[in-house]
């Protein structure tokens, strides 16, 4: 599924999987894209944030982008927070940009983003 030998211009690989089978307690940090299929209870540093279908988030988000199809309870400081018809977010929002999709589930509190 990934090529863990691809490399971005920036040098990381392109993505980490947190696959479904595994479930973290602690911090995950990344210098590239980071795909949650599984669960995540803590915080999550990276460029961009994939949040599966089936995929679960306790905790906080540090990144550039946010894509939300499965569920998050917590905060998400993102430039961009991008929530699916699938997506369940409950918790605090900080952003430039957000995008909720027909479908999804939303309760947040909107937040100043910090430049």
């Amino acid at each position: 599924m990934f090529d863990r030998d691809k490399k971005n211009g920036q040098g990381a690989s392109e993505a980490s999987l947190i696959d479904t089978d595994m479930r973290i307690t602690g911090s995950v940090t990344s210098v590239g894209d980071i795909i949650l299929a599984g669960s995540v209870e803590g915080e999550i540093k990276c460029r961009n944030l994939y949040v599966e279908d089936q995929a679960v988030l306790t905790g906080s988000v540090e990144a550039k982008e946010t894509v939300v199809s499965g569920t998050v309870n917590g905060e998400v400081n993102a430039e961009t927070l991008r929530i699916t018809d699938t997506g369940v977010f409950d918790g605090v929002i900080k952003t430039g940009g957000i995008k909720v999709e027909n479908g999804a589930h939303v309760t947040a509190k909107f937040r100043k983003r910090r430049r």
